[in-house]
């Protein structure tokens, strides 16, 4: 039964290693094999009926074009056959633009939210499936859906949307922090799209692999730093983060792909350090907790 209003909830996400599995026109099959993790700060979505017709798009009290929030909400408008307008709203917890997952966590939250709104008999797969086709087709991601689905810390070991891809998580100490450290947006299609692809596939496929032989949140960091550094994707900034974060006793740390974005993984006490380091590096910080819980309705 539809609702004048609906609201749900999507982790942010980070990802340390990626290979990007393009497959030209077929969108739930395109995607990616990785390893990252969902994070405890993310995107809320609220989704109302209107007497107006058209999609308007709300961030952060800001309205403008967003197209992630809007393209989501129009593909299932169109699967409601409706003319209805809809105001998409969102709350975004962490920055933009930095390989944080906000377009796949936006698409997630947005979807699910305009599926309830509109009334639509569809099951939570479906709906996922249709955030990664926003994604897609955005050129703002490949497989952050698929780790937002299911929440942890993920190794998406097949690429595609929710239903054609295979997910596993990795075991993580609730007592651990996750640290990130933002210096500034990138355009992700520009990387997504970028000549060197098959080189930093190969790479990313390797680094995958040796996670996959032992899929510990340590051997994620550590194969996650080799890659980014082999790949040549490490920025300035992401470089003097790496060097001053090495004098931290932390679990481990890495770039998030793709953005010039740094997180790390330490004890609250060493995260509050980890935490400082960075800001004193002028980068925009916050201290996270991994979430265990799924993008879900509210």
């Amino acid at each position: 039964m539809a609702r004048r209003c609906a609201e749900a909830w999507s982790p942010a996400g980070l990802s340390g290693l990626w290979e990007a599995c393009l497959v030209p026109g077929d969108e739930l099959r395109t995607g990616a094999r990785g390893a990252g993790m969902a994070l405890a700060r993310g995107v809320r979505a609220r989704v109302c009926l209107s007497e107006e017709p058209g999609i308007r798009t709300i961030m952060n009290g800001v309205e403008g074009d967003f197209a992630v929030a809007r393209t989501a909400a129009s593909l299932l408008l169109e699967r409601a056959g409706r003319r209805a307008g809809l105001v998409v709203e969102q709350w975004v917890e962490v920055p933009v633009g930095g390989g944080l997952g906000t377009s796949g966590a936006s698409a997630l939250a947005v979807a699910l939210a305009t599926a309830v709104a509109l009334g639509l008999r569809v099951s939570y797969r479906e709906v996922a499936q249709v955030a990664h086709v926003t994604d897609v087709r955005c050129g703002t991601g490949l497989g952050t859906v698929s780790g937002l689905a299911v929440g942890g810390a993920v190794i998406v070991e097949e690429p595609g949307a929710p239903g054609y891809d295979s997910v596993d998580r990795m075991l993580f100490d609730p007592g651990l922090r996750v640290v990130v450290g933002f210096f500034g947006p990138i355009v992700k299609s520009q990387v997504l799209r970028s000549d060197g692809l098959s080189r930093v596939n190969a790479l990313g496929r390797r680094a995958l692999e040796e996670l996959k032989r032992e899929p510990t949140v340590e051997k994620f960091l550590e194969v996650s730093r080799r890659f980014t550094l082999e790949a040549g994707l490490a920025t300035g900034n992401v470089l003097r983060a790496f060097e001053e974060l090495s004098k931290l006793p932390v679990v481990g740390f890495s770039q998030a792909q793709v953005g010039d974005t740094v997180f790390a993984v330490a004890d609250p006490d060493v995260a509050l350090e980890a935490a400082q380091l960075l800001k004193n590096l002028g980068a925009k910080t916050l201290v996270t907790e991994v979430s265990w819980e799924p993008a879900r309705l509210l």
